[in-house]
């Protein structure tokens, strides 16, 4: 009996390594042409595009290149100028032209003006006093020195006509008018220099500008100084 059963196992063994080389035969023939028509699982066929009527396939044209630029010809280079050698023969150097320098004109009239608060030279008063000069400090006498004082009148006083005046203002050409002649006095006194000479009517003509003098009523600025000066000494 046990001779039987190994008998019917030998067989089965045999029949099963026999299918096993034939499965393997028949991978290998499908790897190797997987469309072979006894293929039982064939690759599936890429399907056609059906045709459309009308329809074309367009055609691109071709890109277009360029023609290479013509190249420019070179410009031509001028040649190099003649350079004389040595250097060139100085031009004379004349000697500079004397300038006089001319003496500054201040103001469109002949004297130009100017004043200077200080305390009077004697006592408590208000008022103007000053002299006339040429352009070096010279005196200048005869001229008329026109002062306004307010709520006491117009004085015209010729400069240098008072010798107490000269001494004190040291100028032969010195006026002098106290407006308020006992006290300090705020004020405004106008004053203006008149021509020493008068014109064919008898009538003296303004040499300079007229001026505002404001005193401010204090002992050290109650006199108003005023220099005049002469600006054309051709005029004098």
């Amino acid at each position: 009996m046990r001779r039987n059963s190994s008998a019917v196992f030998n067989l089965l063994s045999a029949g099963f390594l026999g299918l096993t080389i034939v499965t393997l035969i028949a991978y290998t023939i499908v790897l190797v042409d997987p469309h072979v028509s006894y293929n039982p699982f064939p690759p599936a066929a890429e399907p056609e595009t059906p045709a459309i009527a009308g329809l074309t396939t367009p055609t691109l044209p071709p890109t277009w290149t360029p023609r290479p630029t013509s190249t420019p010809r070179p410009t031509n280079t001028p040649r190099a100028t003649y350079t004389p050698t040595g250097s060139p023969s100085p031009s004379p150097t004349w000697p500079p032209t004397f300038t006089p320098t001319p003496r500054i004109t201040r103001s469109a009239y002949p004297f130009t003006c100017e004043v200077q608060l200080r305390r009077p030279e004697y006592d408590a008063w208000s008022g103007l006093a000053g002299h006339v000069q040429d352009i070096d400090g010279n005196p200048l006498p005869g001229y008329y020195a026109r002062v306004e004082c307010p709520g006491v009148g117009e004085f015209n006083l010729g400069a240098g006509e008072v010798e107490r005046y000269n001494l004190m203002y040291g100028s032969d050409a010195a006026w002098e008018q106290a407006c308020n002649p006992i006290a300090y006095q705020a004020m405004e006194v106008r004053f203006q220099l008149f021509n020493n000479r008068p014109s064919a009517d008898g009538t003296y003509r303004a040499v300079s500008e007229q001026m505002s003098v404001e005193l401010p009523g204090y002992m050290s600025a109650s006199l108003g100084y005023v220099v005049c000066t002469l600006n054309w000494e051709e005029w004098h």
